[in-house]
């Protein structure tokens, strides 16, 4: 019986499939409103001055972020139906094939290799924001101890 309730408990996982999925969807609208707005923006006021083309960067990098965040979610939606829910899960699914996610474990590493590129993202965003001053020194060397931390999480599930 207690078998019965944990194998039939994996459904409960398509809550999480179909909320990251959603979030997966409403990022990339979103994204594409920002994209258009910006585009609009952009050819309203075109950019003369090199700050102005520095600020025009950060929104991009900006919008890359959700982007990149949105992948997430659909690669969690996708990798989580896939491992748990899918009725022929040895069945390869050519999305998680081409991103060389083939365990749990890969999707975990797939999602600290996002994870560090958006951090990276946010420093270039600060750099370009507020320049070289004291707080872009803190928040470079916090942002260098967080992705040290993630190197080593990713070397130990490699393992």
């Amino acid at each position: 019986m207690l078998e019965n309730i944990f194998r039939n408990s994996r459904w409960m996982v398509v809550i999480i499939v179909i909320v990251s999925f959603i979030a997966s969807i409403l990022l990339y609208i979103a994204s594409i409103n920002a994209v258009l707005h910006f585009i609009v923006g952009f050819f309203k006021n075109l950019p003369s001055e090199p700050s102005d083309v520095q600020y025009q960067a950060v929104m991009l990098l900006k919008i890359l972020d959700v982007l990149l965040i949105a992948l997430t979610f659909q690669i969690i939606s996708i990798a989580h139906y896939h491992f748990f829910i899918s009725a022929e899960p040895n069945n390869d699914s050519r999305f998680l094939k081409a991103l060389h996610i083939g365990s749990f474990h890969d999707l975990k590493i797939i999602i600290l290799q996002v994870s560090s590129l958006i951090l990276a993202i946010m420093f270039l965003e600060q750099i370009a924001a507020a320049g070289a001053t004291l707080e872009t020194l803190y928040f470079a060397v916090s942002i260098a101890v967080v992705m040290a931390a993630m190197v080593l999480t990713m070397k130990s599930l490699r393992h």
